[in-house]
């Protein structure tokens, strides 16, 4: 050990360098320009055309879809109305909810339970047993004791749509309900994105 050299750890200077004379002189003068407005650096430089904002957005848009073509076009979700007919003075009978529930590709139950959760009433599909086990849904209207106006199923379809239909990530409607068996937790899978919540 003895044999071995000292190592030498260099750290650097700590002072501060003194600026020389000249680099002070270059300051100074290009303080100067700038106080004259000229341009320090650039020689020559010209500015360029100026562009209107809807000249800017229409650009944006342009490379956008040329980059990305699936996110400047935006497909719309559109459903058909729910109608919502009195069945003598206490119940309401939600005529084209099986309709709706294909078009959303939801099963029927499902929605089914969340209606009757959010709307705090009890009701029942009618039509035969056999149609609604072969997915044929002409006679799938929902009973719901109560009187409820079209407009509180539209905003209650609303509701259901935003939670269990379109995926957070790419607001796509293009998604599929998986059931979990081992924790009976559903999750929305995008089929687009891939996402899951």
């Amino acid at each position: 050990m003895a044999d071995e050299e000292e190592q030498v750890f260099d750290f650097g200077s700590k002072k501060k360098s003194k600026k020389t004379k000249k680099e002070k002189a270059d300051k100074e003068d290009a303080g100067e320009k700038e106080e004259k407005g000229e341009l320090v650096g650039q020689d020559g430089w010209e500015q360029g055309p100026l562009y209107t904002y809807d000249e800017l957005l229409e650009r944006l848009y342009r490379i956008i879809e040329a980059k990305n073509p699936s996110l400047g076009t935006k497909e719309r979700y559109v459903l058909k109305p729910p109608q919502c007919v009195r069945v003598g003075s206490k119940k309401v009978a939600w005529v084209n909810f099986s309709e709706i529930c294909a078009m959303m590709k939801r099963p029927v139950e499902h929605v089914v339970q969340f209606v009757l959760a959010e709307f705090g009433t009890e009701g029942s599909i009618a039509g035969a047993a056999t149609t609604r086990a072969e997915g044929q849904g002409a006679d799938g209207q929902l009973i719901l004791k109560g009187r409820y106006l079209p407009k509180h199923c539209e905003s209650l379809l609303r509701k259901y749509i935003k939670e269990y239909v379109t995926c957070e990530m790419c607001k796509s409607a293009n998604t599929e309900l998986k059931k979990d068996s081992s924790t009976r937790l559903t999750a929305v899978e995008c089929t687009n994105c891939g996402a899951s919540r």
